[in-house]
């Protein structure tokens, strides 16, 4: 299983943390592990969302995420670190990220957990097409 996933299929997080770890992870070298699990929600200012489109360039989006994990996995001196992001089209109550950080303190992996998050949200190639119950649609310039 690969550290870093782009994945067009829906995303089971617990399961997927549950078996990565158990897989790749060695749990007495780490005393600490923080996850953060986010999913799309159906509010969107006066319209409901009800769908999104999540485009990425295959090659450069898996680079961008390889690159982020190996500077922060060395930044915040962790053992190990899994990054999945959807794309493709995904409805609310789809998981859209999970970040799990796994270090010998907690203080480093809760921080490179907020670390990666931020910057997936504003730097990653990733483009955002969001679909409105009124039919209309819209590219998501900024993220929150």
């Amino acid at each position: 299983m690969k550290s870093v996933i782009l994945s067009t299929e829906l995303i089971k997080p617990y399961s997927l943390i549950h078996n990565y770890e158990k897989l790749y992870c060695d749990l007495s070298l780490s005393g600490a592990q923080s996850i953060f699990i986010g999913y799309m929600r159906s509010s969107g200012g006066d319209n409901n969302i009800v769908s999104m489109s999540l485009d990425f360039y295959p090659d450069m989006t898996e680079k961008y995420l390889t690159q982020l994990q190996e500077k922060v996995m060395e930044s915040y001196n962790l053992h190990n670190s899994l990054i999945v992001h959807r794309v493709g089209n995904v409805k609310p109550k789809d998981c859209l990220v999970v970040i799990a950080c796994w270090s010998k303190h907690r203080k480093e992996s809760v921080s490179a957990v907020k670390y990666i998050l931020e910057d997936l949200k504003h730097n990653a190639p990733l483009w955002k097409k969001e679909f409105f119950s009124n039919l209309t649609s819209k590219w998501v310039e900024e993220n929150t």
